[in-house]
């Protein structure tokens, strides 16, 4: 049987060992610490965009709380890399405009690691073609 929003939701909180005040200063949203009770308690429900900063808080996705809250599991067996989750709820908490410069930066990193690999593999060739044997 599926879990309600509100008990995830404390769920998750407490497995950070946030306070409700701390999860509001963390993920910026302009209501008091008592708002979060009340999403704790199922007495209101979170907008999407609170939920997707939540999330970010949390470590998850929304994706995985609206599932367990559904109590859907996904029928493939994969489990993404903990890095790779972290990296996603950082790009899906960014305006669009952030989103953009976010991925030029990890596509700059990329190229820049493939001609530092490239290079290096010039260097060891040129040494090897200079060693005597």
């Amino acid at each position: 049987m599926p879990d309600s929003l509100g008990y995830i939701l404390k769920r998750l909180r407490e497995k950070k060992h946030y306070t409700q005040a701390e999860v509001i200063e963390r993920s910026g949203l302009e209501r008091s610490s008592s708002y979060i009770s009340s999403l704790e308690t199922n007495k209101t429900s979170p907008t999407i965009e609170e939920l997707e900063s939540l999330a970010v808080v949390y470590g998850t996705t929304v994706f995985d709380i609206l599932s367990e809250a559904k109590g859907i599991s996904p029928t493939w067996d994969f489990t993404p890399n903990p890095d790779i989750r972290l990296l996603l709820n950082f790009y899906e908490s960014l305006n669009s405009e952030r989103r953009k410069i976010a991925l030029e930066f990890i596509q700059f990193l990329a190229e820049k690691q493939k001609m530092e690999k490239y290079f290096a593999g010039d260097r060891a060739a040129v040494q090897k073609t200079e060693t005597p044997q």
